[in-house]
């Protein structure tokens, strides 16, 4: 039998700390003594090699590419009208159909040629988002102002009713009830709604001088500074001392927009600099005198022209368009059309196209015409007999870019007009390249005008305002997208019972007095207590008898007009005013008896000093004699 073993004990082991140290130091002496020069020269060498293999590569690429090019051109040479890859190198046969004839493969390449002839007339045929309508009631007057957000979820509306409503199409049902109401300027009409470039902030500008930006949900966040009306030079104010027009953002800068008004300036704001603007910028008519702005516009998100980018324009009340650069100083103007619509005409709105070569205005005379700043004298094409009375009347380019639409407003009605058809609210569909005739138009109401027109570049939806408070959606349920098509055909929700709260009385008579309930009594006994407590009823402040107390004044005295007929009523009458002279007088003979002060020192060279006896005496004295030579008193004679 074996023993068992014993357990041997582990002993910890020992490090030398100083051995360690000796052998660290040695090693790193001798990485210190390595010659890097040898591995710096063999890194070069290695990048030469990688470099050449490189180069050899491009080059036999390029001169693939330039024998690939000779040989399309040589058989190419024939049809100089023919370009892209000729029909038998893209109709091939391979290995698997070698056996097919050379008719089945003409007939199967002139099918795809034909389909594409067909898509391509379709492209160029205009198409308009017209077939469905939907109609959101606003109020009862005029909707003046319409934006939509980037994504098309939410639709603010603004007009002469001072209320900013708010759609929200994914929420909305077939009852199109807006999703807020607020009003944020008070008692001023909206002029100009615009969403940030972010879509989560609204710039407003209204009948009053100070702009207002706010949250997507009506929160206030900034509102600019109002300036000086008593000064005469409004580059020396911190912001408008009259209505504003217009208010826009800057597609590329978050915290910057502007504003246009009737004081002759376009302001530029920031929203980190909150005392006053950041630039001014004054409009002048022809004689060198200001004149209102009610309109204004940016360039800067038009990138296809870099020329263009930094332009701010500005329609004036004199029927000119006027255009800065900001890379220079605002004092001149860059481009200006003096003449470009007649004068004592307002400029309603100025839009660019998307490409940023052209620019559109229209205006109170009645047209609509399009511009090129390279020659600025001269519009390239116009319309007229396109009816505007309203000052916030826009023009916008459609999403493709190829088309403008405008609203027209409805003439006042006379005995000469009552039957005339064409007396509507319409919106006109023009070609860019012509506006000499429609494309075409579409009639919206019969007494309303149009206002605002809206055409989503993403949704695909044509929106505009009327002059009856109603808001129009033109939609197509095939090329339209989103918008209109989330809530046309949704039901209604229904209310369901945990919709509603019922407070439920629970009558136990035996609680305890601190959770007890008071007993639902009538209705004529609650409103009998309610009509004996003062605070609930609401009882005026009996009249206070007396000097008053609770901080509130007696009758007399009450206000300031009590107080003032009370001190007039209690002053007593003044006493009669005695004659300062004769009380000076009187002293006269004590003062020659008895002199004190400087009388003494000259009393031998002082002439005899002779006075007037008494303002009385003379007053007599003038009555009885009226010679010029009698004494006149040295004051005028006092009012009793």
């Amino acid at each position: 039998m074996a023993e068992p073993s014993v357990p041997v004990k582990k002993a910890a082991r020992t490090f030398d700390l100083q051995a360690m140290m000796n052998q660290a130091r040695l090693g790193a002496q001798e990485r210190s003594n390595i010659d890097w020069t040898n591995e710096i020269e063999k890194t070069k060498e290695e990048n030469e090699l990688r470099i050449t293999e490189m180069k050899i590569k491009a080059d036999e690429a390029s001169k693939k590419i330039q024998s690939s090019t000779n040989n399309n051109n040589i058989n190419d040479g024939d049809d100089d009208d023919d370009f892209g890859p000729s029909i038998d190198l893209a109709t091939a046969p391979t290995n698997d159909n070698e056996d097919t004839s050379s008719d089945d493969e003409d007939e199967d390449t002139s099918k795809p040629v034909e389909e594409d002839n067909d898509r391509l007339d379709d492209d160029e045929q205009p198409f308009f988002p017209l077939t469905h309508e939907i109609d959101l009631k606003h109020g009862t007057k005029s909707v003046s102002c319409l934006t939509i957000d980037s994504n098309g979820e939410r639709l603010i509306s603004g007009g002469f009713d001072y209320e900013l409503k708010m759609w929200d199409f994914p929420t909305m049902d077939k009852t199109l009830k807006y999703y807020r109401a607020i009003s944020p300027c008070e008692s001023h009409q909206l002029r100009s709604i615009e969403f940030s470039p972010g879509s989560d902030m609204l710039l407003i500008a209204s009948g009053s001088c100070q702009a207002k930006v706010i949250s997507r949900d009506g929160k206030n966040m900034y509102e600019c500074v109002r300036g000086d009306m008593y000064l005469i030079d409004m580059q020396k104010t911190k912001g408008h001392v009259s209505t504003l027009n217009r208010a826009c953002w800057n597609p590329k800068d978050l915290n910057e927009f502007m504003t246009c008004s009737d004081d002759g300036t376009v302001r530029l704001w920031s929203l980190i600099r909150r005392t006053e603007h950041a630039s001014c910028i004054k409009t002048k008519s022809e004689q060198g005198k200001k004149t209102s702005t009610t309109t204004c516009t940016y360039n800067t998100y038009h990138t296809h022209v870099t020329q263009n980018e930094y332009l701010i324009t500005a329609g004036c009340d004199d029927g000119s368009i006027q255009i800065w650069d900001r890379r220079r100083p605002f004092v001149n103007v860059t481009f200006i059309s003096r003449h470009a619509h007649e004068p004592e005409n307002s400029i309603t709105s100025l839009c660019w196209s998307y490409d940023g070569r052209n620019l559109a205005s229209r205006s109170t005379d009645h047209t609509l015409k399009l511009w090129d700043i390279r020659n600025f004298k001269k519009s390239l094409s116009e319309y007229n007999d396109l009816h505007n009375r309203f000052s916030m009347t826009n023009v916008t380019f459609s999403p493709d870019d190829r088309f403008l639409i405008t609203g027209t407003s409805t003439r006042k009605k006379t005995n000469d007009n009552i039957n005339d058809s064409t007396n509507v609210g319409a919106i006109y569909f023009f070609n860019r390249n012509n506006l000499a005739q429609p494309e075409g138009q579409i009639q919206v109401s019969d007494a309303a005008s149009v206002v605002k027109t809206l055409w989503h570049p993403k949704l695909n939806q044509i929106m505009c305002t009327t002059s009856n408070g109603i808001i129009k959606i033109f939609y197509d349920t095939i090329r339209s997208k989103q918008g209109a098509l989330l809530f046309a055909n949704r039901e209604e929700r229904q209310k369901k019972a945990n919709d509603f709260f019922i407070n439920m009385n629970i009558i136990n008579p035996h609680a305890l007095p601190l959770y007890r309930q008071d007993r639902v009594r009538n209705l004529s006994v609650i409103r009998m207590k309610n009509r004996e407590d003062p605070v609930k009823s609401k009882r005026p402040d009996l009249p206070v008898s007396g000097a008053g107390s609770g901080g509130r004044i007696g009758v007399h005295g009450g206000t300031l007009s009590s107080y003032i007929v009370k001190n007039i009523a209690l002053q007593k009458p003044p006493a009669q005013k005695e004659d300062s002279r004769a009380i000076l007088l009187s002293y006269q003979e004590k003062c020659e008896q008895e002199p004190y002060w400087v009388a003494p020192a000259y009393s031998k060279t002082q002439p005899q000093a002779i006075f007037q006896s008494s303002t009385q005496d003379t007053n007599q004295k003038k009555e009885d004699d009226d010679d010029d030579d009698d004494i006149v008193p040295l004051w005028k004679k006092q009012k009793t």
